[in-house]
């Protein structure tokens, strides 16, 4: 009998980054030659449209308890606000978990950014998930997880810390910082964990698509929030003035480039706005992508890219095209210095666009070290294939 493998994710979200993750796992878990398997998606976030359509009740309860969050607010009570947060998403999506899961002989998290508690409220789906996976005695991975921050004090964090050291969860592999990953999070000592690559990095194996030049620079629009949304100190108006800068640079320079996203609406509308006040045709903004393949082609058809969203840069590395990128989360910087370019991701305070446009011209002919690729993505494999042989 075939062992059946949920892949959680955020399979279904806009982002294309996302739907390349859930996609190379898959061909990753299929391609382990025992395995033996089906697999199937479980996206971890399901949109509000899904949510109305197939969970109404339950969808209205949601919104109608976290409109308590101003009681827990005016009372700065975090615990309070963190225990209406984590009863709302119960309430909306536990039982759509258990439907979901309750043929699962496995379970892997494919890879992303799930051990985090600031941003996207994540780590309630991670407990509600992995509660489950503990209640029924199913096995866990998470696989090339990003991990942002930890504190000792804040309910969020050390709630998220004890779903993920509960027994069920036998693998847990980063991609960023595995020594926060040992040192603070992970108590449970029979859990083994690594340090890996990302399972994007077998894009070209996944699609069958390869580098084809172009001439053109391919440079990635984010939206224009998402700094401060971090805690960065850097303003929206800021980042559209870079962004318009970075256009005139390489337009002073005669460098022929192109805007292009991740499939994020926020993201596209942002980088519209940016052409519209130039006065520059929307001819130099490439479709939004519709499909994870559709980002992987473009991508693949640029010289070099300026890259904000991380798995614009992972799929230029998988595809051996130089990138740049700008760091509004640590999780650039980390990937940066995995494949030993941390010179190539520019953090706040070098946000200048001469002097990113100086650092594309500098790379532009740059290569990666192959031998070092190929060992994140045997050491991203082998952490995989473990966990398939033990189900």
């Amino acid at each position: 009998m075939k062992k059946r493998i949920a892949l959680v994710g955020l399979n279904n979200f806009n982002n294309m980054g996302d739907q390349i993750i859930a996609e190379t796992m898959q061909y990753l878990v299929k391609k382990n030659a025992e395995a033996n398997v089906d697999v199937f998606f479980v996206d971890i976030s399901p949109y509000d449209s899904y949510c109305k359509m197939y969970l109404p009740f339950r969808f209205k309860c949601f919104n109608a308890i976290r409109k308590l969050e101003n009681i827990a607010n005016a009372l700065h009570s975090n615990k309070i606000l963190y225990f209406i947060q984590y009863f709302s998403w119960k309430i909306k999506l536990y039982r759509y978990f258990k439907q979901q899961l309750k043929n699962a002989d496995a379970i892997i998290f494919s890879g992303g950014g799930f051990i985090k508690y600031r941003t996207q409220e994540l780590n309630y789906l991670v407990d509600l998930v992995t509660k489950i996976a503990n209640d029924k005695g199913i096995p866990v991975m998470m696989s090339g997880m990003g991990i942002e921050g930890y504190s000792a004090t804040d309910i969020r964090c050390q709630k998220l810390k004890r779903a993920i050291n509960r027994s069920c969860m036998k693998i847990i592999t980063t991609r960023d910082n595995l020594n926060l990953l040992n040192e603070r999070y992970i108590t449970n000592k029979s859990i083994k964990t690594a340090l890996v690559g990302d399972p994007a990095l077998y894009i070209p194996e996944t699609y069958k698509i390869k580098k084809k030049s172009s001439k053109i620079i391919g440079l990635g629009i984010i939206r224009s929030d998402i700094f401060i949304k971090y805690g960065i100190k850097f303003s929206q108006k800021e980042l559209t003035e870079l962004y318009k800068n970075i256009i005139r640079e390489l337009n002073e320079r005669n460098i022929n480039w192109k805007l292009f996203s991740n499939g994020l609406k926020s993201d596209s509308e942002f980088g519209l706005k940016i052409l519209k006040d130039l006065g520059i045709d929307t001819d130099k903004y490439v479709p939004i992508p519709k499909s994870s393949k559709e980002l992987v082609k473009i991508v693949s058809e640029f010289d070099a890219i300026i890259g904000a969203r991380l798995h614009a840069c992972i799929t230029a590395y998988s595809l051996d095209i130089p990138c740049i990128g700008l760091v509004w989360n640590e999780k650039l910087e980390y990937f940066g210095k995995l494949i030993a370019k941390e010179k190539n991701f520019i953090n706040v305070n070098q946000l200048d666009a001469k002097y990113i446009v100086d650092s594309l011209e500098k790379i532009i002919n740059e290569t990666y070290d192959l031998e070092q690729r190929y060992e994140l993505k045997k050491l991203t494999k082998l952490y995989i294939d473990d966990f398939v042989s033990m189900v």
